[in-house]
């Protein structure tokens, strides 16, 4: 839980070793207020499980986000950690994405037939029930009835289903279809109790029902949701990036940056944690010829400023490999690739 405080003084550390605790943090700031003691200490996770290395510390005062910045560099245990100032927006995004998980099948109560149900696909990554909600500001939204959902691998699908108190609330949620939340347009579908109780159903072995709708990271429409498909993407094998020797590709109006490097397990959801609170519109992992990753992805942003600000993690580490990156984008639109070495004075 967030600490009380007003949200000001945030900083944020990065490069911490996996088995650190919030104690450990606490030692490492000695000297800094911090807000609330150890719950204002956010550890976080790219999964359940798997520590991302960083966390946030909310501080009392600006002269304690000035104090923790002069640790910036120094050690804990063999690892030197980068202490920087950051603020509400970031630690929240981050936190919210981490609780996609959470609120999957598992957390699925029962669903009486009087409800009424719609399921939203196309959400944000980090996306809050908090949001849902505010989305369908004046429909009365069932006590806990917005459920994020996950895929079979346990992650964020960017998919949810919202419960309303009757059938009616239901229908006239449909008016919310194409909607924003953010930069990205939300598609509602009506469902039903049976289809929720099915789809529980089916997640709970570990397959998906058949009949219902692929996911936004099954289909390679950029449309369709938060990412591009793992497999075979809309570029497909043989041209543009998919091929293994890489290359750039025109990206016709939008505002992309090419990754190269990548671990070869990288997942989506990886790649949008590398660069938040940035986010993504689209994500294409890219393949060679033999259908195995090639360590090179296409992001890309609703806008010429985010990618400009997402080449600042030019050169930053995903696990143990560090990232090139490689501007695609102007500000009329979709533009020819820049090399990122003429990137530099930005």
């Amino acid at each position: 839980m967030l600490g009380s405080g007003d949200g000001g003084h945030i900083i944020k550390l990065r490069g911490l070793p996996f088995t650190t605790t919030v104690e450990d943090v606490l030692d490492f700031l000695s000297g800094v207020n911090v807000l609330n003691d150890k719950e204002g200490v956010h550890l976080t996770e790219v999964r359940p499980g798997r520590p991302s290395g960083e966390c946030f510390v909310e501080v009392e005062s600006q002269e304690d986000v000035e104090e923790a910045l002069k640790k910036d560099k120094e050690n804990m245990g063999k690892r030197y950690i980068e202490v920087f100032s950051t603020d509400h927006q970031d630690m929240e995004w981050a936190l919210n994405a981490m609780k996609q998980t959470e609120n999957g099948f598992e957390s699925l109560p029962n669903v009486n037939d009087d409800m009424g149900v719609v399921k939203l696909r196309g959400l944000p990554f980090g996306c809050s029930k908090e949001e849902i909600i505010q989305f369908f500001d004046g429909l009365e939204v069932a006590p806990e009835g917005v459920h994020l959902l996950s895929d079979h691998t346990g992650r964020a699908s960017g998919e949810a289903y919202v419960y309303f108190v009757d059938k009616t609330g239901a229908q006239d949620a449909l008016s919310r279809d194409r909607e924003k939340i953010g930069h990205r347009y939300i598609e509602v579908f009506l469902s039903s109790p049976d289809e929720v109780r099915a789809y529980a159903s089916r997640a709970d072995g570990g397959a998906r029902p058949r009949g219902c709708r692929p996911t936004p990271y099954d289909r390679g429409d950029r449309f369709a949701g938060r990412f591009g498909a793992r497999g075979r993407s809309s570029f497909g094998r043989g041209g543009g990036f998919g091929a293994a020797r890489g290359g750039m590709r025109r990206s016709s109006g939008m505002h992309c940056v090419h990754m190269r490097g990548l671990p070869f397990k990288a997942t989506p959801q990886d790649i949008a944690y590398f660069f938040k609170p940035i986010r993504p519109v689209n994500i294409t992992i890219l393949y060679d010829n033999s259908g195995r990753p090639s360590g090179e992805a296409d992001v890309e942003f609703e806008c010429h400023d985010d990618a400009m600000r997402a080449m600042r993690r030019d050169k930053n580490n995903m696990e143990h490999r560090y990232i090139e990156l490689f501007l695609n984008s102007s500000p009329a639109g979709g533009g020819a690739f820049k090399s990122n070495r003429n990137f530099r004075n930005y």
